[in-house]
């Protein structure tokens, strides 16, 4: 079965799949409810007992501004520090090579360090080659940084607000 074929059995495959985990977050949602989480029913997670709980622990607003604060700076620069060191590794590059048909290749490729003994008047730029899973030796290879998706970005977004609500609430 190829990637176009749509078959009777993948429908309700996919609608059984959707169904069960419709079913899972409806149980979830029950539970919380019950236990008090959205505020309706009395229970440990109703947001008075929380907030009695953590006063009684000592936690103060400030305590709560520099959580969300420093969860805010993480979340928005997590992945230049991923990137960062990603490429400082060598990690997440991809061979340039063409082939006759100018396709770059885009396989994974490893660094390796050339050693040219004690010779002068070599270009030190050229000490460092690449070879790619298909056998490519190159001396440039693509770096491949991770961007941030709508998780991400909505992560950071709700760290700020409650840092924001914290501050004048």
């Amino acid at each position: 079965m190829n990637g176009n074929t749509f078959t009777k059995n993948d429908y309700f495959r996919k609608r059984a799949q959707s169904v069960g985990l419709s079913l899972i977050v409806m149980g979830a949602s029950f539970f919380l409810y019950y236990l008090g989480l959205f505020g309706n029913v009395q229970g440990p997670l109703t947001p008075g007992n929380i907030g009695a709980s953590l006063a009684a622990m000592g936690v103060t607003k400030v305590h709560m501004l520099m959580f969300f604060l420093s969860f805010f700076i993480m979340a928005l620069t997590w992945n230049h520090i991923f990137n960062l060191v990603s490429f400082m590794i060598a990690s997440r590059l991809t061979c340039m090579r063409k082939n006759q048909e100018g396709i770059v290749c885009g396989a994974s490729t490893k660094r390796i360090k050339i050693n040219y003994g004690n010779k002068k008047n070599i270009d030190k730029n050229k000490s460092v080659r690449f070879k790619c899973v298909n056998g490519h030796n190159c001396f440039d290879a693509r770096f491949n940084p991770v961007k941030k998706g709508v998780v991400s970005h909505t992560v950071w977004v709700a760290a700020l607000l409650f840092c924001v609500i914290i501050m004048y609430g």
